[in-house]
């Protein structure tokens, strides 16, 4: 049974250059007139110089299964968490490889359907644009790498909050350029204080000890720390990475802030970020669907700015319609 164009995505030819192994996935080249061609199966030990034959046959682009797609933003994290971990970090892989985590994550967001296309290509543009600003400065970039030291899903949750940012912000009428900029780059980089914390600390499928959540509670004032370190870093971009934990009922941490004592591109964030979390696939799967995710979050109301959660809701109610 033939497969229409429809079900292909274009992937990196450098990252793909750059990957070892064996494949988690099918790789294709287009030889014209929609016609893919398998050069890889899955399992396939990958071969530079066999890959490189296609190249000097003409093929100029690589393209992957749509429903292998899970497969090639893992091998991809896997990618990443490896450069992070070298003592030199190469700037242009380092580019290349966020740049095409950010355009499938964005691209996955999408086509779980939790937004309609209009908002998610705004969010998705402004975002680009953010990640334009972590990677003109090695320094924010590799920061921005070091989370995938703790897990590799680390830098597509960072993503996926600042996509959903974006969109709370833009839904509750604070959306001029000034603020979307600083809630965007705050959700952007929220987490990098995790890189600063030993890597067993954000294991999955156990609680954390006593000991362990003391210095897990410390990481948004580490990275308002790192990000004090770098060059003409926005300080309310600070505010926003030290502040994302508080909680609107005074129980948060590292400071125990309650209502608007919390900045409020802060308390955008911090509804994104429970939000992603919530929704991010982690080796496959999501721990909720968006409406029950959000379902959840109601429940727990008490913790975040009601205007915010209702301007949240609003944007994502069709979509809880159409699900129920």
């Amino acid at each position: 049974m033939s497969t229409s164009a429809s079900e292909y995505f274009e992937i990196s030819t450098q990252i793909f250059l750059s990957m070892k192994g064996q494949l988690p996935f099918e790789v294709y080249v287009l030889i014209g007139n929609d016609k893919y061609t398998k050069i890889f199966n899955k399992n396939d030990t990958i071969d530079h110089t066999r890959f490189k034959s296609y190249l000097d046959k003409g093929a100029q682009k690589l393209y992957v299964l749509r429903s292998e797609r899970r497969q090639y933003i893992s091998a991809t994290e896997i990618f990443i968490r490896n450069l992070a971990l070298q003592s030199q970090i190469d700037s242009m892989d380092a580019h290349r490889a966020v740049e095409e985590l950010a355009e499938q994550s964005m691209t996955e967001i999408y086509e779980d359907g939790i937004f309609d296309e209009e908002n998610l290509r705004i969010a998705t543009d402004l975002v680009r644009t953010y990640l334009h600003y972590v990677k003109k400065d090695l320094r924010v970039l590799i920061q921005f790498l070091q989370m995938c030291k703790n897990e590799t899903y680390m830098v597509r949750h960072s993503i996926a909050t600042a996509v959903f940012s974006v969109l709370i912000a833009k839904t509750g009428g604070n959306d001029s350029d000034r603020i979307l900029q600083i809630v965007g780059l705050g959700a952007l980089l929220h987490d990098i204080g995790m890189s600063q914390l030993d890597p067993k600390m954000n294991e999955l499928n156990r609680e954390l000890t006593e000991e362990e959540w003391a210095q897990m509670v410390q990481h948004p004032s580490l990275g308002a720390r790192v990000a004090q370190g770098l060059p003409d870093f926005p300080p309310e971009v600070v505010q926003v990475i030290e502040q994302h934990h508080e909680s609107y009922d005074g129980r948060g941490y590292p400071k125990g802030l309650k209502g608007e004592e919390i900045y409020y591109p802060a308390r955008v964030v911090m509804i994104a970020d429970c939000f992603s979390a919530l929704t991010t696939k982690r080796g496959g799967r999501s721990l909720y669907l968006p409406q029950n995710a959000l379902t959840l979050m109601m429940t727990e109301s008490r913790r975040y700015d009601p205007r915010i959660l209702a301007s949240f809701e609003k944007l994502l109610s069709p979509k809880r319609k159409a699900a129920a």
